[in-house]
């Protein structure tokens, strides 16, 4: 079970991300980004995942940027505020807490980044601009199709739904076609 943690990005934001740790020595570490939803239940419980794995994982808050502790769940009124919220949090804000979160855990090894849904698109985006990555799996970033121009610095695995109804496959093919050393699956 990990705790809520302070962290600060270079431009004097502070922001809140939750902090999971392993029970020894960590094996490296991992960066959980978000969905539209905020670092809710769900995403904690991610978090808790990969440290019982043996990882120090940080999930950093990119929502504290509009406001505190936004933690929706999955109605449709609620994936409405989510994309509200997401819409005034710019890449470079997102990149900035990414660039936070990365120097809070670089001390225990090869760090990771993984996201979900807006945090796939933001893992997509971070193996392109952030420094100290050492490799990126974006699941269901529906904005990748749009950032298909970002080149990786690191190695990506790709996560995609085969019958996903907001993500057309041929999106996908777009992006596989324009990486196609980057793993999809």
């Amino acid at each position: 079970m990990g705790q809520m943690i302070t962290l600060t990005a270079k431009d004097g934001h502070t922001l809140a991300a939750y902090e999971a740790k392993p029970a020894g020595k960590p094996r490296g570490a991992v960066v959980v980004i978000q969905e539209i939803f905020g670092v809710n239940g769900h995403i904690r419980r991610v978090a808790d995942g990969y440290a019982a794995d043996g990882y120090h994982v940080i999930a950093p808050a990119l929502f504290d940027r509009v406001g505190k502790d936004i933690q929706l769940g999955y109605t449709e009124a609620d994936i409405a505020k989510g994309r509200e919220i997401r819409g005034k949090v710019t890449w470079d804000q997102a990149l900035a807490d990414v660039a936070a979160a990365l120097a809070h855990v670089k001390g225990s090894g090869k760090v990771g980044i993984v996201g979900y849904c807006w945090g796939g698109t933001t893992s997509w985006v971070s193996a392109a601009r952030a420094n100290g990555l050492a490799c990126s799996a974006p699941y269901y970033g529906g904005g990748i199709p749009n950032m298909v121009g970002e080149q990786p610095k690191v190695p990506v695995q790709m996560h995609w739904g085969e019958t996903d109804h907001a993500i057309p496959m041929d999106a996908v093919r777009k992006v596989e076609a324009a990486h196609p050393t980057q793993s999809s699956f």
